[in-house]
Order: structure tokens, then sequence, then C-alpha cells
């Protein structure tokens, strides 16, 4: 199903013509449903009822939300994890795979699926997201911690 609704998602992405359709309110129910049928077929029916219970409810917007939602919980089912790390230079495939190891030991095993950034302006280190939180090991992260507390205690 997940994919079914990826592929949804992508085609609205990709006509104009098919978001109208889709956002808009301009079709009565009982004929955007029919339509929405039209759209699906060789889709699941799970595919198709989701979707005509997001029209039905005037929630089509929330879509790709939904989807992100989804891949998330497909993705923790599987015992997967993703975890965006933002080093300062480019990490070798070597450092990439002890890292991902290293990770996966850290979140019980799991399996980590890592998305790189590089932002030479963190200066070293690396600062990790996983889900909502925010983990900064980066140096320009330890500076700003050692300045605020620096000026709390008057020093500066």
């Amino acid at each position: 199903m997940l994919e079914e609704l990826q592929e949804f998602a992508s085609a609205l992405e990709e006509s104009e013509e098919l978001r109208l359709f889709f956002y808009g309110g301009q079709l009565p129910e009982r004929e955007k449903r029919r339509a929405i049928d039209a759209l699906t077929e060789g889709m699941t029916t799970s595919t198709t009822n989701f979707l005509k219970v997001l029209s039905d409810n005037g929630r089509e917007t929330i879509l790709d939300e939904v989807i992100l939602r989804y891949e998330t919980l497909v993705e923790e089912h599987l015992g997967r994890v993703e975890v965006e790390v933002t080093t300062a230079v480019d990490l070798s495939d070597e450092s990439l795979e002890r890292l991902r190891e290293r990770l996966g030991t850290i979140l019980d095993g799991r399996e980590v699926v890592l998305e790189t950034n590089v932002d030479p302006e963190i200066l070293g280190g690396a600062v990790f997201r996983l889900g909502g939180d925010m983990m900064d090991g980066s140096i320009r992260g330890r500076l700003n911690t050692l300045r605020e507390s620096m000026m709390q205690r008057g020093v500066v």
C-alpha cells in the first residue's frame, strides 16, 4: 500500500490537472469517488478506500504528511531507523560503514539508514538527527555551548 500511495503522490506532483482534481472541490463527491476508482485501478482496495476516506472528509491536503508518517511506521516495523548526519567534510565509505554499525549498536541493533549532508560551517564533529531529536557533537556546537556558559557566568 505504501508504494501505491507514493505512486499516487508522484502522479499528483507531475500533473497539474490531477492536482486540481484531487485537491479541488469542484466535483460532486459521488463523481470524485468514481474518478478515484478509475485512477487507482490495479491498486489494492485498501489504497483506493484510503484515498476515498481522505476525499470524503476533505483531508486530501494531508496526503503527503500521512505518507511520510506511514513510511516511518513501515521502517520501524522492519527494524530500520533513518539517521541524518551532518559533517564538515565528506566521509569515506569506510567511515560511513563504521558509523552505521556504531549507531546500529547504540540503537539496539536496528538497521541504520544514513542520510548524509556536508556543512563546512560546523567545523568538525557531527550533528545527528533522529526523528525529532537532534544531537549536536559539532565543534561549532561545542563552541556555542562554551560561549553561552561563559556569558551566563559573566566571564564574557
